[in-house]
């Protein structure tokens, strides 16, 4: 058996050499066939977010966006990555049509569910004959964030590189990748990111920095293909070191860079395709200006005579308009950890943070199915109290509306305490209202909050709780449920049960 498997992954990197070899195969020599014309860019990395749409705030782009997007990509590119594939799968479909490659990534954090979702999706696509995947991505950056063990990466890269035939990898930095280097056990490929501008690097040495470190990588893994995974330059944000954002310095590199690297024939994903201004929370300024093209699709003359004549009229992409979503009763916030009958999440973390721990596929006694959501507290902290909202969209405090909710009479959920006795107060409805209301922020609930009771006390054996919401404004609802407690109410921590929340 164990010389079968042997066989049989040999056979597997066989065929995943030759599938990552015609995705990067340079066009034939003077007298042979030409394959297509090359295009500008070898390779890019693609981030759909338009102006108002955030993955952070779970905004992701329509199908038509998507398909506006790819269409015009195909001009100019010869193929991209995607970084996350649950909202995107329409992304490698999409490129079988304009017959460009496809990287499909799957986002990989701290978060279980998400992740397991992710995996099964990412399974799904490698499995399902696309012309256009040439491999698939199995986290990125996953451990210079630290949001998982290198275990657990390593065993999602290992399931799905046994559940399919096309070359699978992982993402990191240069220096990750050298300090962790069994991660490539199970890699068939290797996606090394190099950015001289986040080191401090000046640009006149950028480049050079680039292949340097691409070689020390490639020295590392002799028995890997490795591909430049992401490298580019901001044109804007703050100096780092010797590195200068500007849209000079930005073309600078882009032209050294793709020059040199397809002289070198070395395999890349240039990043990025657009700018995104999601990103500007997270890396500052400089994060949203990665992009070749602007985020309204838009090239800077700049770059003219690198790119044909058709790409400086680039295409249209207008700012985001996020519509309320209309709904009839009854409608679940939360049934099962894994449903996608959940429409709102516990993503509005309040007080002290750190002393809240949450589950949301507890296995342990579920009042229904095969899962319940379980809080921890354990008021460890100065403030002396903590809470969660779930919210639709996600981590959403008034910057989107949410759900208009019709035919709503009340709000039902089940919970019960690890022992009995712990209190804590159920509510809905009431973010970025008064006295918290932030005039900033374009949205809010249209009523609330509204308790269960001002404190409630569970039992140990679940017990079903009612909001009276009859005769209330249901017609904006982004707060879907609250839980509140403090040390007062519960000395020492406590541990809580929620289960089957509905609006009905």
């Amino acid at each position: 058996m164990k010389n079968l498997e042997s066989i049989l992954n040999a056979m597997k990197r066989m065929i995943g050499m030759s599938l990552l070899a015609g995705a990067f195969a340079l066009a034939g020599n003077a007298g042979e066939p030409q394959q297509e014309p090359k295009k500008a860019v070898e390779n890019g990395c693609y981030g759909p977010f338009r102006k108002n749409e955030n993955p952070d705030k779970g905004v992701y782009p329509t199908t038509r966006e998507l398909k506006e997007d790819v269409s015009f990509i195909s001009k100019f590119f010869g193929g991209i990555r995607i970084y996350e594939i649950t909202h995107l799968e329409q992304v490698p479909e999409l490129c079988d049509e304009h017959g460009i490659d496809c990287y499909a990534g799957a986002w990989i954090s701290k978060h279980k569910i998400e992740n397991e979702k992710e995996i099964k999706k990412l399974i799904k696509i490698a499995n399902s004959k696309y012309k256009s995947v040439k491999g698939v991505v199995v986290g990125n950056e996953v451990l210079l964030r630290k949001d998982l063990p290198k275990k657990e990466l390593s065993d999602y890269i290992k399931k799905v590189n046994a559940a399919t035939e096309i070359p699978v990898g992982t993402a990191e930095t240069w220096k990750e990748l050298l300090e962790n280097k069994d991660i490539a056990e199970n890699c068939d490929f290797i996606l090394v990111h190099i950015h001289p501008y986040w080191e401090g690097v000046s640009i006149e040495k950028a480049v050079e920095h680039v292949f340097e470190k691409y070689e020390l990588v490639k020295k590392a893994f002799p028995e890997k293909n490795v591909i430049i995974g992401e490298t580019g330059w901001p044109s804007k944000g703050d100096k780092i070191g010797k590195a200068v954002p500007s849209l000079e310095n930005q073309v600078r590199f882009f032209e050294s860079f793709t020059k040199q690297a397809k002289e070198k024939k070395i395999p890349y994903f240039y990043f990025e395709v657009f700018n995104e201004e999601w990103k500007i929370k997270f890396e500052g300024d400089a994060g949203a200006y990665w992009g070749i093209f602007n985020s309204d699709g838009s090239l800077e003359p700049v770059f003219k005579g690198l790119f044909p004549k058709e790409a400086m009229t680039g295409i249209k992409r207008q700012a985001r308009i996020v519509e309320k979503v209309k709904v009839n009763a009854p409608i679940t916030v939360y049934s099962d950890g894994e449903s996608d009958d959940n429409h709102f999440q516990p993503t509005g973390w309040m007080g002290d943070l750190e002393d809240i721990t949450i589950e949301r596929d507890c296995k342990d006694n579920p009042h229904s199915g095969k899962s319940c959501t379980k809080l921890i507290y354990k008021s460890n902290h100065p403030q002396g109290w903590a809470g969660i909202y779930w919210q639709s969209p996600i981590n959403n405090w008034g910057e989107y509306p949410g759900y208009e909710i019709k035919g709503v009479s009340k709000l039902v959920f089940w919970a019960r305490g690890e022992k009995g006795g712990e209190k804590a107060e159920f509510k809905v409805g009431g973010i970025n209202r008064d006295p918290y209301n932030n005039p900033k922020l374009l949205h809010q609930d249209s009523f609330g909050p509204i308790s269960a009771e001002k404190v409630t006390t569970l039992t140990k054996e679940w017990k079903k709780y009612e909001i009276d919401l009859k005769g209330e404004d249901t017609s904006k609802v982004i707060g879907g449920f609250c839980w509140v407690t403090n040390k007062l109410q519960n000395e020492g921590g406590c541990i809580i049960y929620l289960d089957d929340v509905i609006f009905e």
